[in-house]
């Protein structure tokens, strides 16, 4: 059997909803289960939750107090559900079983009260009682132990934990495994061998010590009133030997993280051997004093180990590397009060989108589970720049919770349809930005040339004609050509088969350039449409990365790219200045270009050539939007207006704002 949700109504928290839903539902499934978030969303009540309600192995002392309900209220609830019994268990938890067509399932419900007693002193009672909702009955302890779940606190001291003493951990553990069980033989032998090497201690120390002491009990009594001292063996039980013992790795002061593995598989041990009841394994902060290469091995084995051992683990964890390397199918993202499994059918991924992101979700990009908002870039110098820009506007992301993905260029679908959800009713509303750019080469850097321009149905039957087509394709006609070279190449798609049927050789190459040669001839003059081609292509990129889609948004870089509307800007002669200190060591270069660049009849035929000297050269566009960010930062007075007033970096401060709480927020 197996944890298959929890409810919780009042509990820290999650408040209780209307029409007394709970305030928040968690479905866990069997094996590895992982839940990620930020601080303080709640990770740590969902596992208290079910601590208190199903107690310990370690007998923990679990007192609800007045902290634990939602601030105003003065009842709490919280229920879990177990499935997939076996005949064995159901047998036992028969009573308590609501029994359903296909399965069943045992409900355990807990329900606590702050009430004032006759002296007027808030008090707090609570029952925990189990069945089919409205027909609960008390469960009995003796039934109850048997759900009881193996936790290890965060922060824990796994050197303390392991020690001898009364509260010895590990003495608890060897004595309640199999063979150690009331009357075994291996219990016996235990005791068996602590009395006999207690005899030889005693002839050890006969002579150096009792014989010594003897000669002067002599002295002490009469002739006729012997006294002989002996050491005798305190009768010890078997858990008072266990406490003296401690659990090691056999070296001295080893470090936390070594006595936190340790810990762990000793704990682990016990939990192993359940036969009637579940096997469950809460750990907090599970990567506690552990390092990174040692997370993987731990999360590896435990991925390994539930196909083995059938536990259920429960786990907590800020540690992105962990949330990299489990798979999507193990992560509940808790947010905004509610959780969200990460698992097939749940997300607008793909099949195909889980095994991308099984092979390429990193540590870095992993990020975006512990963020309050995510930004999703394409490349480095975005990466780079937009933390500086942020920190301009007075919206720095790290007040903010909020983390840069870079995900490449072809990614963004992959990565951004994790936050949205299948289930219309259970939406995430996860703030996201995409910020992109729609690549499409400004009319000022075709020099003059044809582009981006539709043919009406003359042009297209005189194209037709010059194929000896039979047939004239309204296809044609459908489309915005950005350069004469892609209406060569369509028509030749739709009306070039007769040509290559009919020639050959050298004799068809000639008839295509005759071809192309009177197409040119056909469409000059002919109008421009550029901004048609941009609404089209922006409408395009946003409908395929879920645009307003919860709190997705694109925004988009027009026409060209992240430097070009830098180029594009009021902010312009710096951009360029740098970009030519990154590349000449000489000032008369350095000069000569810009003089080239000041020349250009228009700021758009200038933000073309800027660009361009970018593209030619191959200079680094990461090294030129680290100088870049460097100088932003280092005149933040300066820029900061421009910044927020310029059409051409305005997607980027309302990427910025959007996921850093709108319009009117502001550090």
């Amino acid at each position: 059997m197996y944890l298959h949700s929890l409810k919780l109504w009042n509990w820290r928290k999650f408040a209780e909803k209307d029409n007394n839903e709970a305030g928040i539902e968690v479905e866990f499934k069997e094996g590895l289960n992982i839940l990620v978030g930020e601080n303080d969303s709640g990770k740590t009540a969902i596992i208290d939750a079910i601590k208190m309600v199903l107690g310990t192995n370690s007998n923990d002392i679990n007192w609800i107090t007045e902290q634990d309900f939602y601030e105003g209220s003065t009842l709490l609830k919280i229920e879990c559900v177990f499935r997939d019994m076996s005949e064995e268990e159901e047998t036992f938890f028969y009573e308590w079983l609501t029994i359903q067509s296909q399965n069943s399932e045992l409900r355990i419900v807990l329900e606590a009260e702050i009430y004032e007693d006759i002296n007027k002193q808030k008090k707090i009672k609570r029952n925990v009682r189990a069945g089919t909702e409205g027909l609960e009955m008390v469960m009995d302890d003796s039934v109850r132990h048997l759900l009881a779940v193996t936790y290890l606190k965060p922060l824990r001291d796994a050197t303390i934990e392991m020690g001898s003493g009364n509260r010895s951990r590990i003495a608890q553990i060897i004595k309640n495994l199999k063979e150690f069980s009331e009357d075994s033989l291996q219990k016996k032998e235990v005791v068996d061998s602590f009395t006999s090497a207690f005899d030889e201690l005693k002839e050890v120390l006969n002579d150096p010590v009792l014989s010594k002491i003897g000669a002067t009990i002599d002295e002490f009594f009469e002739g006729n009133n012997k006294k002989t001292p002996e050491i005798r063996n305190k009768e010890m039980s078997f858990q008072e030997i266990l406490r003296k013992l401690e659990l090691n790795i056999g070296e001295k002061g080893i470090g936390l993280g070594s006595s936190n593995l340790l810990f762990m598989a000793a704990e682990l041990l016990l939990l192993s051997e359940t036969e009637i009841g579940p096997k469950i394994a809460l750990i907090e902060e599970i990567e506690a004093h552990i390092h990174p290469q040692a997370q993987l091995r731990v999360i590896k084995h435990f991925e390994k180990d539930v196909e083995e051992t059938n536990i259920q683990y429960i786990f907590t964890s800020h540690s992105p590397i962990l949330a990299a390397s489990v798979s999507l199918e193990n992560i509940t993202f808790i947010y905004n009060g509610q959780a969200f499994p990460m698992k097939k059918g749940h997300t607008k991924l793909h099949n195909s989108d889980y095994d991308f992101l099984e092979r390429f979700l990193d540590a870095t990009k992993a990020n975006l589970f512990f963020a309050r908002g995510v930004i999703f870039v394409e490349g480095d110098a975005e990466n780079l720049l937009l933390p500086a820009i942020a920190d301009v506007i007075n919206r720095p992301l790290y007040k903010y919770g909020v983390s840069i993905i870079n995900v490449g260029s072809l990614a963004f679908k992959r990565y951004s349809s994790i936050f949205i959800r299948n289930n219309e009713g259970k939406k995430m509303n996860f703030p996201v930005s995409i910020i992109t750019d729609l690549d499409l080469k400004p009319i000022e850097f075709f020099k003059g040339e044809i582009c981006y321009f539709k043919i009406n149905s003359e042009h297209n039957q005189q194209i037709a004609e010059l194929y000896e087509a039979q047939e004239v394709s309204l296809e044609l006609e459908q489309n915005i050509y950005i350069q004469i070279s892609n209406l060569i190449s369509k028509s030749k798609t739709l009306y070039g088969k007769g040509v290559e049927e009919k020639y050959y050789g050298q004799r068809k190459k000639d008839k295509f350039k005759e071809i192309s040669d009177k197409i040119i001839e056909i469409v000059q003059p002919i109008d421009s449409f550029f901004e048609e081609k941009k609404d089209k292509e922006r409408k395009k990129v946003e409908d395929k990365f879920y645009h307003n889609v919860e709190r997705t948004k694109v925004f988009i870089s027009q026409p060209w790219t992240l430097e070009h509307s830098i180029a594009s800007s009021d902010l312009m002669e710096d951009f360029e200045d740098i970009l030519l200190e990154t590349h000449y060591s000489e000032t008369v270069n350095r000069e000569s270009v810009k003089d080239k660049w000041k020349s250009e009849d228009t700021e758009g035929e200038r933000a073309v050539s800027v660009y361009s000297f970018l593209l030619d050269k191959k200079i680094s566009k990461a090294i030129v939007a680290q100088k870049y960010a460097n100088y932003l930062l280092h005149n933040k007075e300066a820029v900061s207006k421009t910044i927020l007033e310029d059409a051409s970096l305005k997607h980027l401060v309302n990427a910025i704002k959007h996921v850093t709480g709108g319009e009117n927020s502001g550090v």
